[in-house]
């Protein structure tokens, strides 16, 4: 009788780790990002901050982690509603900073392909609801 090999099948959903440095490039885009929109309040620094929360919210970061930022970031947007200007107050500043670091103490549970794709999903998700459907 002969014998039949099988291939080898992969995992599709397979996990990929992130690597030190990777972590380390990521987290620094996270705490910068942070830091950019305490010191100079923008829109754009405030959807800097927002797309690189969407991201990791899409790549599966808990939201116990997410939620203080998210918290926070909400507060600022509701004052930008009511005054047409972004500001970030002290006490703002001090959550900001705390619930950013404790997002950088879970990025090394975020795999990297999962972060890969959901940087991706945002920044198209971005790009349409910015520029409107095309005709």
């Amino acid at each position: 009788m002969p014998r039949v090999h099988k291939r080898p099948q992969f995992q599709a959903k397979a996990n990929v780790p992130m690597a030190t440095e990777t972590r380390d490039r990521l987290a620094l885009e996270v705490r910068m990002a942070g830091e950019s929109l305490i010191a100079r309040p923008s829109i754009d620094a405030y959807n800097t901050l927002s797309k690189i929360l969407a991201s990791l919210n899409r790549a599966g970061l808990t939201a116990q982690l997410l939620d203080p930022v998210t918290d926070t970031m909400n507060v600022i947007c509701d004052r930008y509603e009511q005054s047409s200007s972004i500001t970030v107050e002290t006490q703002e500043t001090a959550q900001l900073r705390q619930a950013l670091a404790n997002v950088d103490a879970g990025l090394h549970r975020v795999p990297l392909q999962r972060l890969a794709r959901a940087v991706a999903e945002v920044e198209a998700f971005f790009v349409i609801s910015t520029d409107g459907p095309q005709q």
